[in-house]
């Protein structure tokens, strides 16, 4: 099983890159894709290949107002279809994101 980790700085500059990893990798971890929550869906397109288990960081923040300065945050990890009927959702927050693979604990902060 092959791993990577990756911090985009937002999805439009390093969706290119994230393509190229979820070609090599079997599980691929994402932090700060500075997507709110209505725009997860985007990150369903990176790879056919891959099942993506996102959140956002940015749900209270657009709850409350409107936003103010840039994007940020937010983690997801794509993991193979092969792999992901194995897979169940520990923990899910806006800074936590906890998955299971059979006997395997996944923890992306």
């Amino acid at each position: 099983m092959k791993v990577c980790s990756y911090n985009l700085h937002g999805l439009n500059q390093g969706k290119t890159y994230l393509e190229e990893l979820c070609k090599t990798f079997d599980i691929v971890f994402v932090q700060e894709h500075w997507l709110a929550p209505f725009n997860l869906t985007d990150l369903n397109s990176i790879s056919s290949s891959l099942t993506c288990y996102a959140v956002s960081a940015m749900a209270d923040a657009i709850s409350h107002n409107i936003l103010r300065g840039r994007p940020f945050g937010g983690l997801a990890v794509f993991i193979s279809n092969k792999l992901s009927s194995s897979v169940k959702v520990l923990f899910k927050s806006s800074r936590v994101l906890a998955l299971q693979i059979n006997d395997v604990v996944l923890i992306n902060v």
